[in-house]
Formats: structure tokens, sequence, C-alpha cells
């Protein structure tokens, strides 16, 4: 199922941070991360105050309590099921490229 997380990190936390760049490594690199949750998108809006996006698949939602228990001390997350608009309009026959 297609999930889209919106999250800021937590006031006082620093993303170069020696602390939060090895944690990034244990997530990304070092196996923290479910195997069962798969990465489709990640994006930052720049010089807003607007919440950072995280579109992912899982079939599991122990995935995401381990994702958020995971970042808990970093990172606030709302997490919502998603839903392709961009497929469901090329159904319909739109050019949505």
């Amino acid at each position: 199922m297609l999930y889209v997380a919106f999250y800021k990190n937590k006031p006082g936390v620093a993303l170069k941070d020696k602390e939060v760049v090895e944690k990034s490594r244990k997530w990304w690199n070092e196996g923290g991360k479910p195997k069962g949750l798969k990465t489709i998108a990640l994006y930052g809006a720049l010089s807003s105050d607007a919440p950072d996006v995280f579109v992912f698949e899982t079939d599991n939602h122990d995935d995401i309590r381990k994702m958020i228990s995971f970042w808990r001390d970093t990172t606030d997350f709302q997490v919502y099921p998603g839903v392709d608009l961009a497929a469901d309009f090329r159904k319909q026959g739109m050019k949505v490229a």
C-alpha cells in the first residue's frame, strides 16, 4: 500500500550533526529501514516552513511503527494512506506527464 508521510525535524535537530548523520547511515545503509518499506520519493520544499514529504510503500503496519520509533528523537511524522492520482487520470485517457 502507498503512504505519504509529512515530516519535520524536531527543534534543535541539525541535519549535518554527527549523530544525525550516523543515525541516517544506520537507517539507509546498515539495515535500520525495514525490508518491506520501499522508498518511492523524498521531497523537501526550499525556503519555506513546509514539512518534507516521504512517499513509500509497505504492506505491514509494523514497518511504519518501526520507522516512527527509529526516528522518534529527531523527527515528527504524520503518515497517511496515499493514492496515485496521476495513474487514475492516465486510466481516464489524460496525458499526465
